[in-house]
Formats: structure tokens, sequence, C-alpha cells
């Protein structure tokens, strides 16, 4: 179970809505505006943090976790200490060769549900094999 997160936090706007995307993964659009983070090794729009609400409308302040601890959701099952980056839907996922890494984890993730990570922003891309 993930434990109270801290860490710096920005305030961006919203893209969209983003009713339902507390503790996904996100990233700026080409505006400026935060949107939930779809590609994991995408140079041109990298991972910003986590949400740490739930803009209800386009232009809404959307809080977002950049470094230090943070809840996020999970989109798989990942062992404690591994590397994350985001899946295609803005979700916890494993990293792999050429992904972008947000941070690892400090517990076990599990598909849909909330874990703690330890962001690392600036950690780089996992080296090709």
């Amino acid at each position: 179970m993930a434990n109270n997160a801290d860490g710096p936090e920005i305030t961006f706007k919203a893209s969209a809505t983003l009713s339902g995307k507390q503790f996904y993964i996100v990233t700026l659009d080409t505006n400026g505006r935060v949107k939930v983070a779809d590609d994991p090794d995408d140079p041109v729009e990298p991972m910003l943090g986590v949400l740490q609400n739930e803009p209800l409308a386009i232009d809404r302040d959307a809080v977002v976790r950049g470094d230090g601890k943070a809840k996020a959701i999970g989109g798989a099952t990942i062992a404690p200490g591994v590397w994350v980056t985001c899946d295609g839907s803005g979700q916890l996922a494993a990293a792999v060769a050429n992904d972008n890494v947000l941070g690892f984890t400090t517990e076990a993730a599990a598909n849909g549900k909330i874990s703690e990570i330890m962001l690392k922003q600036g950690a780089g891309y996992v080296a090709p094999v």
C-alpha cells in the first residue's frame, strides 16, 4: 500500500478533462498543457511527472509532482526497485530498452492499483540491448 508521498509540485493547465486520471503519468502537449503520457520513448514529449488532482475541464489547474516520492497507478505487476516508465495509457510500466525513465518502484506495483514510486527527473533512458 502506498504511503503518503511528498515531493515538489508544479501547477500547469490541463489540455482536456482529466477526470479519473489522478496518479497517472503526464506530459505536456505542444501548447504547454498537461495531458496523459502515452509514449515511453518519445523524445519530443518526455514524461513530466504524476498528476496529483483531477482537472475537470480544459485550462483547469493540473498539479504535477515531478520529483521525490509519488503515488502512481500501476499498468502491470512490477517488483520493487524496478525502473519505470509509462505505458500507452499513462500507467506505470517496467522500463525496457530505449524507454524514457521516470523513476523506480519503492514497493510492488499491480495493474490498476495505486503504488509508491520514487520520481527521478533526468534519470535518462534505458540503454538499448
